[in-house]
């Protein structure tokens, strides 16, 4: 999930594209422009990305990709079938089952050209929680249901994860790119040392300079962050 918003933030929301049907459109507004729209308009630009898709084009597939994201986050943590696995691995097998979607539609779902995002989503999950076995069905009709108020008293009532770290770094990020507080070099720095948490040495190395340098520069952008979302009240 970290990764892949660095690198929507990074070298995709800008970047002009041809979508076919919908023109050559900068694929953050784009993204925010299917975001938005709901019925028959939605499903247009979906099916013409998906359309675009199977006919090898990388960038409308990552962006479908990042349409699903928030849904693939929110599966991760709600399918009892993927409780076994701890936080990091429920969202990066939900993105990984995301993108087998998408492909899963272009391949056999293309017929269907109302309700594209449902059928995404809902594909999604039949993805991520499969069809209960013969056994799973025997067990089903020998046991009785537990209602919602039952379940509460022993669980507790359902909270909604609060957001990663990493999610509310990524979008405060994503804030000081948009306000022009900080250019895409020192996000990506910041975002090497407090998400990646890669060493500066490391750091220094590959970019050819001191370790001094390099913690001068993580230093001098965490203080025009800082002071800009100050600001801000």
């Amino acid at each position: 999930m970290t990764r892949l918003n660095l690198e929507w933030s990074h070298t995709l929301v800008d970047r002009e594209h041809e979508f076919g049907a919908l023109g050559v459109r900068v694929c953050g507004e784009l993204f925010d422009e299917v975001r938005a729209i709901r019925g028959s308009a939605q499903d247009r630009a979906l099916y013409e990305l998906l359309a675009l898709t199977r006919d090898g084009d990388k960038t409308a597939e990552r962006l479908l990709v990042q349409v699903l994201l928030p849904v693939a986050q929110r599966m991760a943590h709600r399918v009892r079938a993927l409780s076994e696995f701890d936080r990091v691995d429920r969202v990066g097998l939900a993105i990984g089952k995301a993108w087998e979607m998408i492909h899963l539609f272009t391949e056999k779902k293309m017929h269907l050209r109302e309700k594209v995002f449902s059928n995404l989503t809902m594909g999604l999950v039949g993805l991520l929680a499969p069809a209960k076995t013969k056994n799973d069905e025997l067990i089903g009709d020998r046991t009785s249901p537990v209602s919602d108020e039952v379940l509460e008293a022993v669980t507790g009532v359902w909270q909604e994860p609060a957001p990663a770290l990493e999610v509310l770094a990524l979008r405060l990020f994503a804030w000081a790119r948009r306000a022009g507080v900080l250019t895409g070099d020192e996000i990506a720095l910041l975002a090497r040392v407090a998400i990646e948490e890669e060493r500066q040495t490391d750091i220094a190395v590959e970019l050819g300079v001191t370790v001094d340098c390099v913690n001068a520069r993580v230093a001098r952008a965490r203080r025009k962050l800082k002071a800009a979302f100050v600001a801000t009240g």
